[in-house]
């Protein structure tokens, strides 16, 4: 039973429920535009990654941002627009639309974490901060805005809301942590980002790479805190508007996190490619069968593994493995010679900074 709501608070007036549903539709429209002008986008980033040797942690969060966003845009407003609800189906129904709202955050929050991690160099101390933060700012979002709700049905537009009993502890605890959550990951890119921008030419293909996912992070944080803010803002005036900007926020989460991993992986392509000339070509004759059969397998061996932590897929794969001992004879009589292109690199912090490749730094 819903002791503290009478009737009259269960109930949506006109100007509310029109001011929630305007709200929607807009995100609805917004979302839909932003996702079929990223489509090209999208389709580059998948069809990279399925001609690529294994998973990257980038295109997971990219799939899973876009698959969640989806699913908790579309469950929200079905719950909002479809009449036809009754008590048994909105008890069935009604923490649908909060779980997928949690599982959005999750992963827009770990984008911000992975990046944050990546830039730092993948500093010990680093991801031992950024997990233990996660783990709690996830912890906290799934308790207040799950614990206490109750399914109502409206009964004049039919449709099923979850309310909560106590507006003292509820899910505007959510948005402050979300908010605490985000300021906290930022800082730390912000911090690296400046502090490898200060050692890097400004003319130079890293620069330009560093200021885009500066400003791609200031952006980020900047549209999801306004965001948030709103939210938190209509929360706490009450109950009848609390879910008028709930679609809003799933549309800004979605689109700003997927361009963040648009962006990069675009500049990722970008200074792959065009430092192409940069690329020298090493030969080298072989004539012992010990050492054909090492470089034929070498490139087998440095693809294993079904998923990287590299954010994007690395430029070259040039490590070798050990592969054991062969009972070969010392000549052979065909004469092999090996050539290899790979990009000389002007700044080993390149790497080091985006930390696309799996060694640690010097």
């Amino acid at each position: 039973m819903l002791g503290p709501f009478d009737e009259r608070s269960l109930t949506l007036d006109d100007r509310s429920y029109k001011l929630t549903a305007y709200l929607r539709v807009s995100s609805l429209a917004v979302a839909l535009y932003d996702f079929i002008s990223t489509l090209p986008s999208s389709w580059r980033f998948y069809k990279e990654q399925w001609d690529a040797p294994r998973l990257t942690v980038s295109f997971i969060l990219f799939f899973l941002i876009q698959f969640i966003s989806i699913a908790a845009l579309t469950i929200s407003n079905v719950g909002f627009f479809y009449s036809h609800f009754t008590e048994t189906s909105c008890h069935h129904f009604y923490l649908l639309p909060l779980i997928f709202k949690v599982l959005q955050a999750m992963v827009s929050q770990a984008i911000l974490g992975f990046r944050s991690f990546n830039l730092s160099r993948r500093s010990q101390r680093i991801s031992v901060l950024l997990a233990s933060f996660y783990v709690g700012a996830c912890t906290l979002e799934w308790i207040t805005t799950l614990y206490n709700r109750q399914p109502v049905v409206d009964p004049k537009y039919g449709n099923c809301r979850a309310v909560l009993e106590n507006l003292y502890f509820g899910a505007w605890i959510y948005y402050v942590v979300a908010m605490i959550y985000d300021l906290f990951t930022t800082s730390i890119a912000i911090t690296y980002l400046l502090k490898h921008k200060l050692s890097t030419p400004t003319t130079s293909l890293f620069s330009q790479l560093n200021k885009i996912m500066l400003y791609d992070g200031i952006g980020y944080f900047a549209a999801l805190t306004a965001v948030n803010i709103l939210n938190l803002i209509i929360y706490r005036a009450g109950q009848d508007i609390q879910s008028a900007a709930a679609s809003l926020g799933y549309c800004v989460t979605w689109i700003m996190s997927q361009r963040l991993l648009i962006h990069l992986h675009d500049a990722s392509l970008e200074r792959r490619f065009g430092s192409i000339d940069e690329a020298v070509t090493i030969s080298q004759g072989v004539s012992s069968a010990r050492d054909v059969t090492r470089i034929i397998r070498s490139q087998f061996d440095s693809k294993t593994g079904l998923v990287s932590l590299d954010l994007t897929i690395p430029d070259f794969e040039l490590e070798s493995s050990d592969c054991g001992t062969f009972e070969h004879a010392d000549e052979v009589s065909v004469q092999v010679r090996v050539e290899k292109t790979v990009k000389v690199e002007r700044r080993p912090k390149t790497y080091t900074l985006e930390n696309y490749s799996r060694h640690p730094p010097v």
